[in-house]
């Protein structure tokens, strides 16, 4: 390559070689100069189209949260507005005493020594919407007396553990029973329990410490 080899000078072929270089050195510097803004406008291209597609995107984004608010968990706008509209369509606030209609209810009017008597609370929501109340045996008490002396309540020798949360529609009464054992008994269980005998007896019903309407029953 360095000593050329042929019939004429070795001047001509070196002048042939310098002119191929830069023939070479001309066409790739116009190659890179064809290529160039081509690749600029597609830089371009991708840089103007980019912000319109994300900026449609958060726009429909921002649209539908609103509207479709379950729809989009992922996003805090979302969620946040998903819990009011569930709490309100969903779930009831708790019941006020002054909204709840409280009475004792018996079975039946009359009963013989040694039955059991179901005795009853029944709870009625006169609010103007549901409401939730625990109707737990802790919330729920029945007391029987007899005149005026105390003979037996719910409360004197078990309460059961728990919650028991019941949505109270609008109007409807509901009702929680305890079958008496007919036994007298006295508060934290003192003394010896005994049949009652025959008489007219008086139920109270008490809902977390309000007392409603009692209703009378007669053992014979």
């Amino acid at each position: 390559m360095l000593h050329p080899i042929g019939s004429r000078p070795p001047g001509v072929y070196w002048r042939r070689r310098l002119a191929l270089g830069i023939a070479l050195l001309a066409l790739i510097a116009f190659t890179m100069w064809v290529l160039s803004p081509g690749s600029e406008k597609k830089k371009d291209a991708a840089a103007q189209t980019s912000p319109t597609h994300s900026t449609g995107h958060s726009t429909r984004a921002a649209g539908s949260t609103p509207a479709r608010s379950a729809s989009g968990p992922k996003t805090k706008p979302a969620s946040t507005s998903a819990k009011p509209s569930g709490s309100h369509s969903v779930f009831a606030a708790p019941c006020q005493a002054g909204a709840l209609k409280v009475a004792a209810v018996v079975e039946r009017p009359t009963y013989r020594v040694g039955e059991h008597p179901m005795v009853l609370l029944q709870v009625t929501n006169t609010g103007a919407a549901p409401c939730v109340q625990d109707l737990a045996d802790s919330q729920v008490e029945l007391r029987v007396y007899n005149g005026e002396s105390r003979v037996w309540g719910s409360h004197d020798c078990l309460i059961e553990p728990g919650v028991a949360a019941k949505t109270l529609a609008v109007g409807q009464p509901v009702r929680v029973s305890v079958v008496w054992s007919g036994l007298s008994s006295q508060p934290s269980c003192a003394g010896t329990r005994q049949r009652v005998g025959a008489g007219t007896y008086t139920l109270y019903a008490l809902l977390s410490g309000k007392q409603g309407t009692a209703a009378q029953f007669s053992v014979s």
